[in-house]
């Protein structure tokens, strides 16, 4: 056989290599998304009108500008105060619930911007915060748009509690200590022992003061 064939065979052989390897690509990349994504994936499709390629970019492009994004420590006495802080607005909501989903959605903005997601702009704290806490992220978009529409004056109770309810799972998740938790501890000098950490739970849908 010619060296002339030789390399028209070769160059056959790549291409349909290449074809064959790219839907178990493809399959990968859409599972690699899927993964670190989880419920953020289905709601970029359900966006994107349910074309997934286009979810697909936009996460990818995600990806790409908070991948390398790394939580910042906390110490044991910021996540006591900002527990405190909380529970106070939680024990508030009765008297003057919009007033106080507007509070705890500044909280919870000041939380994820000490703890490293962008703070300049909320949209990109989401998309940061739907990577680095999928599961929960949504709950800080809802309570966002609650302060914004509570202040318009187009949230009746029920709503702005569902609220609070969906904001305080992603809270909850942001004041969790971390490893890099204890650095921060013994950067601030933290050498006394520090009583566990707990979360106040948020009140059900029953209870008389939630």
């Amino acid at each position: 056989m010619s060296a002339s064939m030789l390399a028209v065979l070769g160059a056959a052989v790549a291409i349909v290599t290449a074809l064959l390897l790219a839907r178990p690509l493809n399959q990968t990349t859409t599972d690699d998304l899927r993964r670190r994504f989880g419920p953020e994936f289905d709601r970029a499709v359900a966006r994107h009108q349910g074309d997934t390629e286009a979810a697909e970019r936009e996460l990818s492009e995600r990806l790409r500008r908070f991948g390398g994004l790394r939580v910042k420590g906390l110490t044991s006495v910021a996540r006591e105060r900002y527990s405190a802080e909380w529970a106070l607005l939680q024990a508030r909501f009765v008297e003057a619930p919009g007033q106080t989903v507007a509070q705890a959605n500044a909280l919870l903005n000041r939380l994820a911007a000490e703890r490293g997601f962008p703070a300049e702009s909320r949209e990109r704290q989401a998309e940061a915060l739907s990577l680095h806490c999928p599961r929960h992220a949504q709950g800080g978009r809802e309570l966002h748009e609650a302060a914004l529409r509570a202040a318009a004056g187009e949230m009746d109770t029920e709503s702005l509690r569902r609220a609070m309810l969906a904001g305080h799972e992603l809270f909850h998740e942001l004041l969790v200590p971390r490893p890099q938790d204890r650095r921060a501890d013994a950067l601030a000098g933290h050498t006394r022992p520090h009583r566990p950490f707990r979360v106040p739970p948020q009140r059900s849908a029953h209870s008389s003061r939630y």
